[in-house]
């Protein structure tokens, strides 16, 4: 129905005045003087954006839509509310694009505006929606794709008391040639378990539950990456501890003040949801490629370095992370959960070293920081290229420019308009060179740092993969397929910095000396006994990171695993046999010459332990190995007091020493204990020589004694 009358009136006026207001701004546009509004001192009024269109097509729907949280912290009530949004000129490089983030800009090129319905008293807030067609308006460039900053502002009573600036994509065509985009996440987690197995980090359940700051960005890229129609291919580095230490609450846990948490809890039911997550994000390959970190994210250049060295823990903690990371589920046909041939040193922190073990350890790719090489005198006008060769492979290097913008923590208070304005530098980017010939090809790297704010990852992520002017790629297909243009490709560089951090001596050694005390367990215990996996595992752990700066915080983790081993040691070590005097090990008489010494071992506990137990003395001989009671004797200990008899021959009478050495089946010495053994009997040879001189003296006398006789009868 058409309106008629006074309603037809109210309602064509707004239209008037529009117009008329169009013309003005058109006028006001022509001579250089429009400028924003003035800002009213009230600085306590905000804006926040809620959400806006990441980019706008002209070729499909061209609408600007923006959505914002007015909030008025001020004490005053907002009144005759009007929205005005100001488009300023394109920006056509990086160094405008940054200045445009430190420096608002005082002059645009076109405005729209809209009349606010209502009022906000104090301390409310508001949602204010503004829709704008682009293409209507004929300052913006429509024949060319630009990035426009744009300034909105709340105007209460034609002041403006709140604005934000935000970067406005406009795409009149579809990009013929996006460009190659590498996104790599972090989910990194603390030690949130100490030595004694309680939960010493009480923000750790919170992080992985729902809306935390380890279950957002996992949320964000399964969105992302999953579902029947993938938005994009992002690389996920994991670390392993995250699902142990899941794992850990998932299964009830005891928390720092001894209280023990059931399996039932929320945060134990928040773990298995976050456990299921992350199994569903790692089986889509196709579209997530996860790189497994070491086990307890140790630093490459500090296990190399120290002294001893610490490689095998090292490359134990390799290939402890693979295992980890596979467990998560059944490995989907399309290919493997992981990907060994990619690795991301922790924090970025690298050596020559630590890149030839990488190599060595058959990793050919390397995510780096944005500084690990230093590129700037190959960049040109463009963006530096984001790979760089290695003798052995090939360097992926986050953007500078774009790694800059998460410095910004002033920008996290509004997360869409941080995740806009990381898409506009790239957009900015783009454009430098949006259809480069065959076959060079473009790329950027982005690597988000884990510490973001939660409400980031989503509006985040959702760009990155979506953006029509960007083809996001796993790094491994980005150093498949780019081929850099030579005017500006990076060429071999040496590091820009050698990390050259290690641990104490006396640390590593007693790292070293625990890690060969676990493998001599390991070889005593069952086959397929877990015990030894918990202990290496917990032993990793005081290579992390932070125990670099602080050995005293990572020793429980290598006392709690000798208290294991050395308590397992002592225990199998042998106990007073049967028989010795007083019960003292250290005295066994053998009443004849052949004998049997029983050796009486300790309590192996629940689980049978295989041991090997050998006498050792000059004084004795023993049956040879492999009879029934021979030297030495391969043994499973099942019970307490086990006794291990060995057949021995004294070479005299007397008391000797034996020694009596119990080893690990790998040859590592656990034990060692001296007796003394004491023999009554005859030495045949001793008592032939013996009777063989006391016959020589009788004959002798006797003889003497004849010829006296003799002397004396005559």
């Amino acid at each position: 129905m058409t309106a008629t009358g006074p309603q037809h009136a109210a309602d064509t006026m707004p239209r008037v005045r529009r117009l008329i207001g169009a013309v003005a701004v058109a006028f006001l546009l022509w001579s250089g003087l429009l400028t924003p509004p003035a800002l009213a001192q009230d600085t306590a009024v905000s804006l926040r954006l809620v959400s806006q269109s990441p980019w706008v097509e002209q070729y499909e729907r061209s609408r600007l839509h923006i959505e914002l949280l007015a909030f008025n912290g001020g004490s005053t009530t907002l009144r005759h509310l009007e929205l005005d949004v100001s488009f300023g000129e394109h920006i056509a490089t990086q160094d405008a694009y940054d200045a445009m983030l430190t420096t608002t800009p005082t002059t645009f090129i076109a405005t729209d505006a809209k009349d606010v319905a209502g009022e906000i008293a104090p301390g409310d807030t508001t949602s204010i929606q503004m829709n704008v067609d682009l293409e209507s308006i004929g300052e913006l460039d429509q024949v060319d794709s630009q990035v426009y900053p744009v300034l909105i502002q709340l105007v209460s009573e034609q002041t403006a008391v709140a604005s934000l600036l935000t970067p406005v994509i406009y795409l009149v065509h579809e990009p013929v040639a996006p460009m190659l985009s590498t996104t790599w996440v972090d989910l990194s987690a603390p030690i949130a378990f100490g030595a004694d197995g309680t939960l010493v980090d009480s923000s750790f359940p919170a992080s992985i539950a729902e809306g935390g700051a380890l279950r957002a960005p996992l949320d964000a890229i399964e969105a992302a990456t999953g579902g029947r129609h993938p938005h994009g291919s992002l690389d996920l580095v994991l670390d392993p501890l995250l699902i142990t230490q899941a794992r850990d609450l998932q299964d009830g846990y005891r928390s720092s003040d001894g209280t023990d948490v059931p399996d039932t809890d929320p945060t134990a039911q928040g773990a298995a949801k976050f456990l299921t997550r992350l199994a569903t994000a790692t089986s889509h390959p196709s579209t997530l490629e996860t790189i497994a970190q070491p086990y307890a994210e140790a630093v490459l250049p500090a296990m190399l370095n120290s002294e001893p060295d610490l490689e095998a823990e090292l490359r134990s903690e390799r290939e402890a992370g693979q295992i980890i990371v596979e467990s998560l589920g059944q490995t989907p046909a399309e290919g493997p959960r992981s990907t060994p041939s990619v690795a991301r040193p922790v924090d970025g922190r690298l050596s020559d070293d630590a890149l030839s073990w990488l190599s060595a350890e058959g990793s050919n790719i390397v995510l780096g920081n944005a500084d690990t090489v230093d590129r700037t005198p190959y960049q040109g006008i463009y963006a530096p290229s984001p790979i760089v060769p290695m003798p052995s492979g090939t360097m992926v290097l986050p953007d500078p420019s774009t790694q800059a913008l998460f410095s910004r923590t002033d920008l996290f208070s509004d997360p869409v308009r941080a995740a806009q304005i990381v898409l506009g530098e790239l957009a900015v980017i783009w454009k430098q060179q949006p259809a480069p010939t065959d076959p060079t090809q473009r790329g950027i790297v982005i690597a988000p740092p884990s510490t973001l704010p939660p409400d980031l990852w989503r509006p985040l992520l959702t760009r990155l993969t979506d953006a029509p002017f960007l083809d996001p790629v796993t790094a491994t297909q980005l150093v498949q397929k780019i081929v850099p243009d030579p005017s500006y490709a990076n060429p071999e560089a040496p590091l820009a910095s050698q990390d050259t951090s290690l641990f104490s001596p006396e640390y590593a050694a007693s790292i070293d000396a625990t890690t060969r005390s676990i493998e001599a367990y390991a070889s005593m215990l069952p086959d397929g006994d877990q015990v030894p996996t918990d202990l290496r595992r917990r032993l990793l752990l005081a290579t992390a990171a932070p125990y670099l700066l602080d050995e005293s915080a990572g020793q429980p983790w290598i006392t709690s695993v000798q208290d294991t081993t050395q308590g397992a040691f002592a225990a199998v070590a042998p106990g007073p046999p049967p028989g010795s005097d007083a019960g003292n090990i250290s005295n066994i008489t053998l009443t004849s010459r052949q004998g049997t010494i029983p050796i009486q071992m300790g309590d192996p506990g629940a689980t049978p332990l295989h041991v090997i137990v050998q006498l050792q003395s000059t004084s004795f001989t023993f049956a040879a190995p492999g009879a029934a009671r021979g030297n030495p004797q391969d043994v499973v200990l099942t019970r307490p007091g086990q006794v291990v008899p060995f057949d021995v021959v004294a070479q005299g009478s007397g008391q000797n020493p034996i020694d009596v050495v119990v080893r690990a089946p790998n040859g590592t010495e656990i034990a060692r204990t001296r007796i003394t053994v004491r023999s009554t009997a005859v030495n045949r040879i001793a008592l032939f020589v013996t009777l063989g001189a006391a016959l020589g003296l009788v004959a002798l006398y006797g003889r003497r004694w004849v010829r006296r006789r003799r002397k004396a009868v005559t």
